[in-house]
């Protein structure tokens, strides 16, 4: 009998924890980004850009940009950005306080491990509205360099 028990108990707390495990958002900036493109609205011309804007890298050709705890953007690049995936800090371009797509772009300011260096802007081609985000979105974020940015 209390192997029966142990059993079950055992099965109840395996099923606990793999519904556990879904209901977070995933780590790997892969599966993050696809996620994101799946709470994605339609695409904006661009945004206002505010101090102490936050980031997090979505692989070497998105990013995911919070303005605000509660709200976010995908940005998608028009090509791969090289060192974005690994970056510590990164600029976005603006003019008159927004950010807009296919004008404006992120620049990769700091890498871990090398010399901080002004490295090629990265074309904006996308920028989309994150709608009803996973509870824990966003994931690990850093803020992005204040550094006044023009538009390249």
């Amino acid at each position: 009998m209390s192997a029966r028990i142990s059993e079950a108990s055992a099965l109840v707390l395996i099923a606990a924890l793999a519904l556990a495990g879904c209901a977070h958002a995933p780590t790997d900036p892969q599966a993050r980004l696809a996620l994101y493109r799946q709470h994605a609205g339609t695409p904006v011309a661009g945004i206002d850009y505010v101090r102490n804007m936050r980031w997090e890298a979505l692989g070497d050709q998105a990013l995911a940009v919070w303005p605000r705890r509660d709200t976010g953007f995908l940005v998608e690049l028009a090509s791969p950005c090289p060192g974005l995936d690994q970056a510590s800090a990164i600029q976005l371009t603006r003019s008159e306080g927004r950010v807009r797509s296919r004008q404006d772009a992120v620049r990769v300011v700091s890498i871990p491990g090398s010399r901080p260096m002004q490295r090629t802007p990265c074309p904006i081609m996308l920028i989309s509205p994150i709608r009803d985000a996973p509870a824990d979105a966003p994931g690990p974020l850093r803020e992005v360099d204040d550094t006044e940015g023009s538009a390249p």
